[in-house]
């Protein structure tokens, strides 16, 4: 686990440090499926909406990806998704033209907290302190009520777009991996304070039982804490 432990700290200078800030910034050069923005030295996968006026109203024209970044600009990709549904911005079925706004890391601010044990959530709720952190047993009890005991890159995706979640918080041994919920990529990598070596699977939660549906083939138990989050995050093979 020490290998591990070094690779995922290698990280912390591979991935640029994310601002978890929203941005507003008008798009351009638009095609069917992409646009530019001038925000330059994003990380790839940071994730935002698209958004028109209308009547002194904005409405959520598309969901978009950071596909390709620059000294100068980046380009997003417009996702073949459901628009998040939120009352405060109407939907429609419009296309993103050029002058419309990009808001970047839309919804960053709302988090899912994923974590081995009660140190490491004190460590990052310390770090953090400004970040709306959605109580990890609400995504204990929507594992239970699908009977997926094993949490997947899937279910972290469903989770997130039914609760309007926009990053990811998730602990390695003194690794926080911060990811988007949209394009499940680690954005970033911090160190924290976690002297605290257990694991508690599927993360540290008060629900307890999960089980798997009578005829499911799904597994039923995480055998390793740190290995299944590192081989879903893609740090490792």
């Amino acid at each position: 686990m020490k290998i591990i432990f070094f690779l995922s700290l290698a990280l912390n200078f591979l991935f640029a440090t994310v601002h978890l800030q929203t941005q507003t910034t008008k798009i351009f050069d638009v095609t069917q499926n992409s646009a530019t923005i001038n925000i330059p030295n994003l990380s790839i996968g940071q994730s935002g909406v698209v958004v028109t006026d209308i009547d002194e109203n904005s409405i959520i024209l598309a969901q978009a990806i950071i596909t390709e970044t620059s000294n100068s600009n980046s380009t997003i990709e417009f996702l073949d998704t459901k628009v998040l549904l939120q009352d405060a911005i109407p939907t429609t079925k419009l296309r993103p033209v050029d002058g419309d706004s990009f808001i970047l890391n839309h919804l960053y601010n709302t988090s899912l907290l994923i974590v081995p044990n009660e140190t490491a959530k004190q460590s990052v709720q310390e770090l953090y302190k400004n970040q709306n952190f959605l109580s990890e047993d609400f995504f204990a009890a929507y594992l239970k009520l699908i009977n997926k005991p094993v949490p997947t890159k899937e279910t972290f995706l469903a989770f997130a777009q039914k609760q309007q979640i926009g990053t990811l918080f998730i602990v390695v041994q003194n690794n926080l991996f911060i990811v988007d919920s949209l394009s499940f990529k680690v954005l970033d990598t911090i160190l924290i304070d976690n002297k605290d070596n257990s694991t508690n699977v599927p993360f540290l939660t008060k629900i307890d039982q999960i089980e798997t549906g009578l005829w499911s083939f799904d597994e039923k138990n995480i055998d390793n804490y740190d290995l299944h989050y590192l081989k879903m995050l893609e740090i490792i093979k």
